[in-house]
C-alpha cells in the first residue's frame, strides 16, 4: 500500500506542476512541460492507474491524501485542454492564464 501512496503522491505533484505551468503561461511546447505531460499520459493510460484508482474506490488510501490525479476526469480534461491549446495556439488562448 505504501508503494501506491508514494506513486499517487508523485503523480499528483506532476499533475499539479502541469496545471501550474499552464496557469503561469509556460509555452505548451516547452520540453520540460512536454516531459511532464508524457509522464501523465503514460500513467493515465496504464494498468497501474486502474489499480491505484481501484484502491482508492475501496477506501484503501488515506482520507487526507491529495488524489486529483485519480479522478476519472481530472487528467483526461487536462490532456484535452492541452490538446486544445496546441490546436488553437497558446498565445491566443486564455484557458489557463489567470488574471
Amino acid at each position: 500500500m505504501k508503494q501506491i501512496i508514494k506513486r499517487v503522491m508523485y503523480m499528483e505533484s506532476v499533475f499539479d506542476e502541469v496545471q501550474n505551468a499552464l496557469a503561469e503561461g509556460v509555452d505548451i511546447e516547452d520540453a520540460l512541460l512536454q516531459e511532464k505531460i508524457e509522464i501523465l499520459i503514460q500513467y493515465y493510460e496504464s494498468e497501474q492507474w486502474k489499480i491505484d484508482y481501484s484502491a482508492d474506490e475501496r477506501g484503501e488510501l488515506p482520507v487526507d491524501l491529495k488524489r486529483g490525479v485519480l479522478s476519472e476526469d481530472g487528467v483526461y480534461n487536462l490532456l484535452n485542454d492541452i490538446d486544445s491549446l496546441k490546436k488553437k495556439g497558446w498565445e491566443n488562448d486564455e484557458l489557463y492564464k489567470r488574471k
